[in-house]
């Protein structure tokens, strides 16, 4: 998304997958008070820490909606960062 953001913001979108965790299938809770996203753009200042397609988890109630399944988020709301290989052995992938 071409997108120019400021301070330190960056725009996510979630992502709603089931994971196994611990060897047991667990469902997507859209009540969970985390939520696993993938950074879409972000400011200069996010930059630093997170990359376009890094997949960071947030705390559910910081974000802001933008367009449908867009957020605004603050990078310190971000609670980690998590490789894509990582998120997708989470999935159930080598």
């Amino acid at each position: 998304m071409n997108i120019k953001l400021f301070n330190d913001n960056i725009l996510v979108s979630e992502l709603q997958d089931d994971m196994i965790i611990n060897g047991v299938m667990t469902r997507y809770d859209q009540d969970s008070p985390y939520m696993f996203c993938e950074v879409e753009a972000a400011s200069d200042e996010a930059l630093n820490y997170v990359s376009v397609g890094d997949i960071v988890i947030i705390k559910r109630y910081a974000k802001e909606e933008y367009l449908s399944g867009y957020y605004f988020i603050s990078f310190k709301d971000v609670r980690g960062c998590i490789p894509n290989e990582e998120y997708n052995k989470m999935l159930g992938g080598e």
